[in-house]
């Protein structure tokens, strides 16, 4: 079916309107770690360069040289980007930076477009944040050994399986290292905090996980990071986590903020899940709170909610209610799939309905399905051989650049809608990519001898 003209609103997608999203993250208060000696391109300018270049589907260094080299006039000023930026140049200033220094331009980022109203509640009756874990890089044994021996006194190449540990621990503590029978190397994990109740699922914060630990022994020091961050702006009324982040502590640390909270239980969490499934467990379809069904990329989907209010915290400071979800699926093979899913909530009974426990349910996956599989899908994160740097530091703040690009382009996606029929409905993000390109970039061919109505 041919795509009919984009019904696309003007203040998104104009130089104007794409140049002061980038403004928003003022990178010009990031402190410059280079020789200035040295410099060619200002800092500022290569890292709005970068950004813009992820905006428009880079995938590498070598993408933002050529995405350098093809920036319309009009641009090049107000980025303040002279001439071609070498990837080496780029790739070298991404390890130089400091991760935290940069975190910082993502959270001016937010706030500028949370101030602008872009991020108010839509989807959830309440601004809602997700907390998710995310394997962002693999970096080889090969390149360990050699950061080792480049960037401390210590012979990598020397070290055995538990030296490299340890010495990793103590130099670069955000790099997990993984041994097996069949690979040796170093994961990069980050907690990302994704705003799931807006129109606009943006990142609003990325915190690394320590190499030693997993993510429910840094989940503390994230909520925390998030509160110094956002505690003043209103944009984290409620939090939902999924299993592996969820404890009392994490309970108590909302609740004595003033946040609700929403979240998955499993196992792990013992007498309250062992609750949950006595009172919800066996109860049928007729006492459900709410039934209702939809049809999802060729299947028929069944959703049953039942709740049930606690009296009393059982140890969970401010729980209130627990929730049961049961999703059945039906394809067209007829085929039927059933899961169950059960929730801890700290709003009562009265505040938080059947329909918005499924809507906070469903929702919080808007991390995985709109935030993580786009970093993977459109600019290949989870790639075992990044080809932006191998370098944990590069990797922290190309993440958080990478952030800010998916950001400009969530956005993006939200004010814009595209004709399909009689339908107008939200464009793609290889759609807003390409729309990206076309408005900031020249063509990167020559295609002034070329005319198809000639042929």
């Amino acid at each position: 079916m041919r795509l009919a003209v984009k019904k696309i609103r003007r203040e998104a997608t104009t130089p104007k309107g794409l140049l002061r999203r980038i403004a928003d993250a003022e990178f010009d208060d990031v402190a410059d770690p280079r020789d200035q000696r040295w410099v060619k391109h200002s800092l500022s300018g290569m890292l709005k360069l970068g950004v813009l270049a992820l905006a428009s589907g880079a995938r590498s260094t070598r993408a933002v040289e050529d995405r350098s080299a093809t920036l319309r006039p009009t641009i090049r000023a107000p980025l303040d980007v002279n001439g071609r930026v070498s990837d080496n140049a780029f790739g070298s200033l991404l390890q130089k930076l400091h991760p935290f220094d940069v975190r910082n331009t993502l959270v001016r980022q937010v706030k500028a477009e949370w101030g602008r109203k872009r991020l108010c509640p839509v989807t959830l009756p309440i601004s809602t944040v997700a907390i998710d874990g995310k394997h962002v890089a693999t970096i080889s044994e090969e390149r360990l050994r050699a950061l080792i021996t480049r960037e401390t006194s210590v012979d990598g190449d020397t070290l055995d399986h538990e030296g490299l540990r340890a010495i990793l621990a103590s130099h670069f503590p955000y790099v997990q290292l993984q041994v097996n029978e069949n690979w040796v190397g170093g994961l990069m994990k980050f907690h990302r905090a994704t705003l799931v109740s807006s129109d606009a699922a943006v990142v609003i914060d990325q915190w690394p996980i320590k190499g030693g630990s997993n993510e429910i022994h840094t989940i503390d020091q994230t909520i925390e990071a998030l509160f110094d961050a956002y505690g003043r702006t209103g944009i984290m009324q409620m939090v939902t986590l999924d299993a592996g982040n969820v404890s009392k502590s994490v309970a108590r640390r909302l609740q004595r903020k003033g946040v609700d909270y929403f979240m998955s239980l499993k196992t792990p969490q013992g007498a309250l899940h062992e609750l949950s499934l006595r009172r919800l467990e066996k109860l049928p379809g007729m006492c459900a709170d709410l039934q209702c069904g939809r049809d999802e990329r060729g299947k028929r989907i069944c959703y049953s909610v039942w709740r049930h209010p606690i009296d009393g915290d059982h140890g969970w400071e401010g729980a209130r209610q627990l929730v049961r979800v049961e999703r059945v699926v039906a394809d067209d093979d007829g085929v039927v799939s059933v899961g169950n899913r059960y929730f801890v909530c700290s709003m009562s009974y009265e505040e938080l309905t059947a329909l918005h426990a499924l809507d906070l349910a469903r929702g919080h996956w808007r991390c995985e399905n709109e935030g993580h599989w786009t970093a993977d899908a459109i600019w290949d994160e989870d790639a075992r051989r990044t080809p932006w740097t191998q370098h944990p530091e590069g990797i922290a703040v190309v993440g958080l650049l990478r952030a800010i690009a998916i950001n400009i382009l969530a956005v993006l996606r939200a004010l814009s809608r595209i004709q399909r029929g009689e339908k107008l409905i939200k464009p793609t993000w290889k759609t807003c990519i390409e729309q990206v390109l076309l408005v900031l970039f020249e063509p990167l061919l020559d295609m002034s001898d070329f005319n198809a109505f000639e042929a």
